[in-house]
């Protein structure tokens, strides 16, 4: 599943530059291009999306006005990648109790 991954990774990367280098011609499909590389690539690799959205604050504000626009199965993707979901997800386990019935179980062995 790794090689499918980074194949996919390596070639949403070069539908993004490809897009990139057709966004500057006269057709206007480059940006439908990029968006599709983008997309993949969240979805091969959230973690390196994550990092950048990170990174980059003016980026993960142009991805949170996006997520509002689009459908909900690509926005779930974008969602994935995003590091404040991220730490939702983990303030709900701790807020959980029955994610830490398990814990106690396993402390009582």
């Amino acid at each position: 599943m790794t090689v499918f991954r980074t194949i996919v990774a390596a070639f949403a990367l070069l539908l993004i530059i490809g897009g990139a280098v057709v966004t500057i011609s006269p057709i206007p499909g480059g940006i439908v291009i990029v968006a599709i590389g983008f997309l993949l690539f969240a979805s091969a690799a959230p973690a390196t999306v994550r990092a950048v959205r990170k990174r980059w604050k003016w980026f993960d504000r142009m991805i949170h006005r996006l997520e509002k626009h689009l459908p909900k199965w690509i926005a779930k993707s974008l969602r994935e990648s995003d590091y404040v979901h991220d730490d939702e997800k983990d303030a709900e386990q701790e807020d959980d109790p029955s994610a830490a019935r398990p814990a106690k179980a396993r402390a009582r062995r």
